[in-house]
C-alpha cells in the first residue's frame, strides 16, 4: 500500500575515478553531508561508487579489494540523520569464490545514523558477461548463494525497511542489470514489487552507448506498468579505461514517477545532486526527448569531446601531435582534439609525398587555420626513397655454407607501407617526443575492421578517437561540426577518400579507396555490431532481405555487385580480411566506444584466421547454380 507520507530525497551523480576509492569515498561524504544541510530523508549513489567498476583483474588483489570495503565505514558514519545508499564491493573471507580467491560481491550498501539497515549489504542478482562486462568473473551473484544455500531466489531478494519521520518505508534496492532481467530467469523487480516494495532503487554504473538512454525508459516503464512505483536510476559520470576501451558514463541519472514519465533528470557528463519530493499529492514530468538522427549525432559529438578531454586528463600534459592529411578522418580528428583540448594544444603535420595533391596540402593548411591549431608541413620524399634505396640494396646470405642470397625487391604494397610507417613511427612519435606530447591515429571502423591501416603507422598512438565510426558517420559527424561555421573545408566533402599512397590514389583523378564505404560501412557492422557471418549474409541476401537487415539500399547494392557472383566474391573477400586483420586490431591503442560493440575488450576477437561454415557453401552453390 502506497503510503502518503513525504519523502525528501537527494540523487548524487559524481564522477567516479576508478581505482581510487580514497576520492571517491570523500565524493560520497561530502554529499551526504550536503544532502542533511539541504535536509534531504535519503541520497543515493551509483554502482561500485567506491573502487570503480571496469576494474579488469584489479578485482584479484585481494588487498586492494579490501582497502576499498574498509572505506564503507567511513560512509556509514557519515549517515546520521540521514539514508544513504552506495555501491561498492561486499567481501566474505570465510569463504571463496569459484576460482579460489576471496568472495566477493558487487552490493549495495544502506546505512542510517551511522548502522547498516536491514539486510544491508545487497547483492547484485543478475552479473553480466557480455560485451565489456565481467560481473560473472570476478563476483559471486546472489542466484549462486541461493543454490549454494539450498533455497529459491526470490526468498533472498526483499525491500530494505528504513524508519524515516516515524513511518516504515519499504525500499526495493537493485543493482544494474537486475533491471535488465529480460533474457534471465529471474525478475528482481518483480519480486521486490510484490513484496510491496514503494520505491525502487536502481544502482548503475552504465557506460554511454547509442539510445541507450531512451532504451532504458523503455524498460523501466515496462518493469513498473502493472504496479506502479517511483523509480531510482543512479549512474554516474566519467571514464573508465580497461586498456583497450575508454567508456563513458553520461550520468543522465533519472527520477521516474510511478506511472514511467521522467520526474527528473540530472545533466549529462556533469557532477549534480538533483532532489525531489516524492509521495506528494502534486504529479510533475518532464518530456522525455524523442530519438533523431540529428539528436544523435549532438550525442556522439559531445560524448566523442567528453571522451577525449577526460582522457587527456590522466596524462601529464594535454599537447597531441597528429597527421593531417587532408583527409576526412584526420579532419575530423582534428576538429574533435581542437574543441575538447583547445587549439594550442594541438600539434598538426602535413607528411606529403610524391603522391599527395596539392589539392590534400592545401585543405590540411585551411583546416589547421580554421581551427587555430599548430601546423607543419614535413615532406616524407627524401626518407622514403632513401629507405626504398638503402633495403633494396640489402642482401641476405644465409651463413649455413651454402651462402644462398636473398634479394630483397618491394612490391607496390610495401612501398605504401613504408610511407605510412615513416610518417606514423618516425615523425609523429619523433615530434611527439620533442614536445613531451603524445600522437594519436586517425583510423575509422571501417579500415580498422577490413585491416585498411598499416602496423606501425596507421596503427599506432596513444589514442584511436573515431574508431569506433564507420566512415559514413565520419562525414556525418564532420557535416555536423560545420552545421554553424565551415571549420573543416567544404572541398574535403567533395572529393574521393584516399590514402594518396600511390598514383593509383590520386584524388584529383577521382581515384581512392578500394572500399564502397556506403555499403561495406554496413557489412561490418552486421560482422561487427549484429555479430553475422557469410552464412548470415548470404541467406538474407538469397531471400532479398539483405538492404533491410543492415539497412543498406537494396539499389545500392545492386549497383555495386550486379551478379551473385560479384557480391559472394566481395563478401568472402571482406570476411577474409576481417578475420585475418585481427593481429592489427588487438596492437592498437584504447578505443573511445561509442557503438554497441567496439573493437577492444568489448569485442573478444581470436586470432583464428577465417572459416566459411557447410551451410555457406551449400547456399553459394545454390546461388550460383541458378
Amino acid at each position: 500500500m502506497t503510503l502518503n507520507k513525504k519523502l525528501k530525497i537527494a540523487l548524487a551523480q559524481i564522477d567516479i575515478i576508478a581505482g581510487r576509492p580514497d576520492l571517491n569515498t570523500k565524493k560520497i561524504i561530502s554529499a551526504i553531508e550536503n544532502a542533511k544541510k539541504e535536509g534531504d530523508e535519503l541520497i543515493v549513489f551509483s554502482e561500485m561508487a567506491v573502487p570503480g567498476y571496469l576494474l579488469g583483474d584489479e578485482w584479484e588483489s585481494n588487498s586492494y579489494v579490501k582497502d576499498c570495503f574498509a572505506y564503507n565505514e567511513d560512509i556509514k558514519c557519515a549517515t546520521q540523520g540521514i539514508v544513504a545508499i552506495w555501491g561498492n564491493v561486499d567481501i566474505d573471507s570465510s569463504k571463496r569464490n569459484e576460482d579460489g580467491r576471496i568472495r566477493k560481491y558487487n552490493a549495495a550498501f544502506v546505512a542510517q545514523n551511522g548502522e547498516y539497515v536491514g539486510k544491508s549489504p545487497i547483492h547484485k542478482t543478475l552479473l553480466p558477461k557480455y560485451r565489456e562486462f565481467d560481473d560473472a568473473r570476478h563476483f559471486y551473484s546472489l542466484r549462486k548463494e541461493a543454490e549454494e544455500n539450498g533455497t529459491k531466489t526470490e526468498k533472498l531478494i526483499e525491500p530494505v525497511e528504513v524508519q524515516i519521520n516515524g513511518e516504515c518505508r519499504k525500499l526495493g534496492v537493485i543493482l544494474c542489470e537486475d533491471m535488465w532481467s529480460d533474457d534471465y530467469s529471474v525478475n528482481p523487480i518483480e519480486i521486490l514489487l510484490s513484496k510491496n516494495a514503494e520505491l525502487l532503487v536502481n544502482l548503475s554504473c552504465s557506460p554511454w552507448t547509442w539510445r541507450k538512454n531512451n532504451k532504458r525508459h523503455s524498460v523501466v516503464r515496462s518493469r513498473i506498468e502493472k504496479h506502479p512505483a517511483y523509480f531510482i536510476y543512479a549512474n554516474n559520470v566519467g571514464i573508465q579505461n580497461n586498456g583497450k576501451n575508454i567508456f563513458l558514463y553520461d550520468g543522465n541519472s533519472s527520477i521516474y514517477n510511478p506511472d514511467g514519465t521522467l520526474l527528473k533528470v540530472a545533466t549529462d557528463y556533469k557532477e549534480e545532486i538533483i532532489r525531489t519530493t516524492l509521495f506528494d499529492e502534486e504529479t510533475r514530468s518532464i518530456p522525455n526527448l524523442k530519438v533523431s538522427d540529428a539528436r544523435d549525432r549532438e550525442e556522439l559529438y559531445a560524448a566523442l569531446i567528453y571522451g577525449i578531454r577526460r582522457f587527456f586528463e590522466n596524462l601529464p600534459n594535454k599537447k597531441v601531435v597528429l597527421g593531417l592529411s587532408g583527409g576526412i578522418d584526420s579532419a575530423l580528428s582534428a576538429a574533435l582534439l581542437a574543441q575538447a583540448l583547445g587549439p594550442e594544444n594541438v600539434y598538426a603535420i602535413n607528411m606529403p609525398s610524391q603522391y599527395n595533391s596539392k589539392t590534400t596540402k592545401d585543405i590540411a593548411q585551411g583546416l589547421a587555420q580554421n581551427l587555430g591549431i599548430h601546423y607543419a608541413s614535413i615532406s616524407i620524399q627524401n626518407s622514403y626513397e632513401n629507405t626504398i634505396k638503402e633495403i633494396e640494396a640489402t642482401e641476405f646470405v644465409q651463413l649455413d655454407g651454402s651462402n644462398t642470397k636473398t634479394e630483397l625487391i618491394f612490391s607496390a604494397l610495401n612501398r605504401e607501407n613504408i610511407q605510412s610507417r615513416d610518417r606514423g613511427s618516425r615523425i609523429l612519435a619523433g615530434v611527439a617526443s620533442i614536445l613531451n606530447a603524445v600522437f594519436v591515429n586517425n583510423g575509422n571502423k571501417t579500415e580498422t575492421a577490413l585491416g585498411y591501416a598499416t602496423l606501425y603507422g596507421d596503427v599506432n598512438g596513444a589514442l584511436a578517437p573515431i574508431a569506433d565510426l564507420y566512415k559514413q558517420e565520419v562525414y556525418e559527424l564532420a557535416r555536423f561540426i560545420n552545421r554553424k561555421k565551415e571549420l573543416i573545408p567544404k572541398a574535403i566533402f567533395m572529393i574521393p577518400a584516399s590514402a594518396e599512397l600511390s598514383e593509383n590514389h590520386n584524388v584529383d583523378e577521382g581515384k581512392g579507396d578500394p572500399i564502397l564505404y556506403p555499403y561495406h560501412d554496413k557489412l561490418v557492422r552486421a560482422f561487427v555490431e549484429f555479430r553475422l557471418d557469410p552464412e548470415d549474409i548470404l541467406r538474407y541476401y538469397k531471400n532479398g532481405e539483405l538492404s533491410q537487415i543492415c539497412k543498406c539500399e537494396k539499389d545500392l547494392i545492386d549497383s555495386y555487385f550486379p551478379t551473385a557472383a560479384c557480391f559472394i566474391a566481395d563478401l568472402e573477400h571482406k570476411w577474409r580480411i576481417y578475420k585475418i586483420n585481427y593481429f592489427k586490431r588487438i596492437q592498437a591503442p584504447p578505443i573511445i566506444a561509442v557503438s554497441k560493440r567496439a573493437f577492444g575488450f568489448d569485442l573478444r576477437e581470436s586470432q583464428n584466421g577465417f572459416h566459411f561454415t557447410r551451410e555457406y557453401l551449400k547456399l553459394k552453390e545454390e546461388i550460383l547454380g541458378q
